[in-house]
């Protein structure tokens, strides 16, 4: 199983499985009016330990790093079954 970690930590190109959301009522509501909900699959497409942004939902969002430390995923196992 892939290990979990922030959004922050993945690199480009990444299709990431959400898993967890923080605790913080007003982060958490911010993040699912996004589409960013656990189950979503996301894909990385630039963050360089700054903003990240990602395509979810078929929309593309970004978040700052703040934020993107506070949602947790792992790599999709989709795309780990095909490497």
């Amino acid at each position: 199983m892939a290990p979990l970690g922030p959004l922050s930590t993945f690199p480009a190109g990444s299709r990431v499985r959400v898993e967890t959301l923080c605790d913080c009522p007003r982060a958490r509501g911010r993040l699912c009016a996004m589409g960013i909900t656990p189950g979503t699959v996301v894909e990385i497409t630039s963050g360089c330990g700054g903003p990240v942004c990602l395509r979810a939902r078929g929309c593309c969002v970004t978040l700052g790093n703040g934020l993107a430390q506070k949602v947790f995923g792992r790599l999709d196992q989709a795309v780990l079954a095909v490497a």
